[in-house]
């Protein structure tokens, strides 16, 4: 299987609009990268801040019975794992994936194990140099109406730890970048977003050390109810989110 990053072609690796030559204009960008604002970006249902580096997309809650077991957390309505997933939403995984790329995040295969020469699974997991680590790491936080009053919270809040009976700690996600395999890309096909248990396939991990454990997480007690309007906001990794 191929490991190609989608960032490789040429349309993903092009700049905003208003940042390209007339030499690197893509029609294909143009056409779907609307600028909004100075700094604001709409891809589709996506938008980015290249001031703050941060990515937005509106999202649901999906599974929040506190009883039921979640490996996901966030992944398009039409899915794959929408029974196992928080948050479901309608932005395209390729238009989250070329904001990452346009906002400079960094992939990181840290969290899997390394590819023999043959193709094989080796018993190692991937280097990769701490610049890049840095880069590839984000926060993500949930917004939505409670009555009348808007609120804001990492979404590490929304799960909880069966085993030690807290929320999640506030770790980092991690940007791996899904891949493509005979010209497709895995995360549109499959519309695995963000992950909790580890699915390269997916555009984002999280790096929790007991991220392997799929009997683990659950959604917390304060969710919101099923079908809950949220929006969701990708921020760059600090260690007080």
């Amino acid at each position: 299987m191929s490991l190609t990053c989608i960032a490789c072609s040429s349309f993903l690796s092009a700049a905003l609009p208003d940042e390209q030559t007339d030499e690197q204009t893509d029609e294909q960008t143009e056409a779907l990268v609307k600028k909004v604002s100075p700094s604001i970006y709409q891809i589709g249902k996506v938008t980015l801040n290249k001031e703050t580096r941060e990515i937005s997309m509106p999202a649901h809650t999906n599974i929040t019975d506190p009883e039921t077991i979640i490996e996901y957390l966030l992944v398009h309505f039409n899915g794959e794992k929408i029974h196992e997933s928080l948050l479901t939403t309608e932005a395209d995984p390729t238009h989250i994936n070329i904001a990452f790329k346009l906002l400079n995040y960094q992939e990181s295969l840290e969290l899997f194990r390394a590819r023999k020469a043959d193709g094989s699974i080796s018993d190692k997991y991937t280097v990769v140099a701490e610049d890049i680590k840095k880069a590839a790491r984000f926060s993500v936080h949930v917004t939505w109406k409670d009555g009348t009053t808007e609120k804001t919270i990492p979404v590490t809040q929304w799960i909880y730890n069966q085993a030690s009976k807290n929320n999640m700690p506030p770790t980092p996600w991690i940007y791996n970048g899904s891949y493509i395999y005979e010209k497709k890309f895995d995360a549109k096909l499959s519309g695995s977003i963000i992950t909790i248990f580890p699915n390269i396939g997916a555009i984002a991990n999280y790096s929790g050390d007991d991220r392997n454990d799929d009997n683990l997480w659950s959604p917390s007690a304060n969710t919101p109810e099923e079908g809950t309007p949220v929006k969701v906001t990708l921020k760059p990794w600090l260690a007080v989110p």
